[in-house]
């Protein structure tokens, strides 16, 4: 059984459940655990009763490491968010002796095919890192590390269990947005790891953790087989900046990496994605009144100014040719 992890709040429920969704059409028998980083998550969550999910509060993996509890009050909630991480990674390892590896999901991921391919490459590994592969455009974006904290497999054994302990205890000690010399929230402390570490392997596969960032100038083939990049399969693609405009258009995100909605990223990548946020979107809408103002509970009404602001963000969007229109 494949074991993943993942946590989101309020804000990404339906990322999350597009996330889930993706994992029961192509990675056959596994759980997801996830963290509820609020009630409202929770509480749908509950409500939804997905099967092969675990649910875990941010009060029980306080209860098991006091020192999240502290952490929580000297950072924002992103940088709390962060630190999580490592202490969730460490959590589902302590608590279940059957699990060989864990892969850590940020719940803006989403699966494309079957991983075994992929998952051949790095199955003797202690630690698995997805390099962020940045192309020329953004090579600039390397000051924020070389992997992307988005995606991390880690196995139990004592050299993997020893990366949890350590990348946790770096959290623990600083883990904020800014940038510094070997420090950047969760993620540049992973470029240290492959020398502390020999048993880490950086993930070479081009399908693996596909994002914005390096897409630009790669080969995306749309056929029969389903997308391939470069020739191989996309196992699962990182939608960073991906978010819904007005009705059932969603901005991609591209734009602000220099890359361009071909044909084939469109049909094969953005899109199905798009529709999949927008069932579960509905899905949500369906919930019980009483949940429904859970999850409203907090959220300022927009005024005519920030519903102005929304469509001439849509319009200049349009004009960029960097949104898609969700199916249904």
């Amino acid at each position: 059984m494949r074991h993943f992890c993942t946590l989101f709040d309020r804000n990404y429920i339906a990322r999350g459940l597009a996330l889930y969704r993706s994992l029961v059409r192509h990675c056959g028998d596994f759980m997801l655990h996830v963290l509820c980083l609020d009630a409202p998550t929770l509480h749908v969550l509950r409500t939804l009763a997905l099967p092969r999910t675990e649910l875990i509060t941010v009060e029980t993996l306080e209860h098991g490491d006091h020192d999240l509890r502290g952490a929580r009050s000297d950072r924002t909630p992103l940088e709390f968010y962060f630190t999580c991480k490592p202490v969730l990674l460490g959590y589902i390892l302590d608590r279940n002796a059957d699990i060989s590896r864990v892969e850590y999901l940020d719940a803006d991921l989403y699966f494309f095919s079957d991983p075994s391919a992929a998952e051949e490459e790095y199955a003797g590994s202690a630690v698995a890192l997805s390099p962020h592969r940045f192309n020329t455009l953004n090579a600039g974006l390397a000051r924020h590390g070389g992997f992307n904290a988005g995606w991390i497999s880690v196995s139990r054994d004592r050299e993997g269990r020893r990366f949890v302990g350590w990348w946790r205890d770096c959290c623990m000690e600083w883990c904020r947005l800014a940038i510094e010399d070997t420090r950047f929230g969760d993620q540049k402390y992973l470029d240290q790891v492959p020398a502390l570490f020999p048993r880490t392997v950086a993930v070479t596969h081009p399908g693996v953790n596909l994002a914005p960032w390096n897409i630009g100038g790669c080969r995306i083939d749309l056929s029969e087989r389903g997308v391939e990049i470069e020739g191989r399969a996309l196992v699962f693609f990182h939608f960073h900046g991906t978010k819904r405009m007005l009705f059932n258009l969603y901005e991609s995100g591209l734009h602000d990496y220099g890359a361009k909605l071909t044909s084939a990223i469109t049909c094969g990548i953005y899109r199905p994605y798009a529709t999949e946020l927008a069932v579960c979107s509905r899905q949500l809408s369906r919930l019980p009144a009483a949940i429904r103002v859970q999850l409203d509970a907090g959220r300022v009404a927009p005024s005519m100014l920030d519903l102005a602001r929304q469509l001439v963000g849509t319009v200049r969007a349009i004009a960029r040719n960097t949104t898609v229109v969700a199916n249904g």
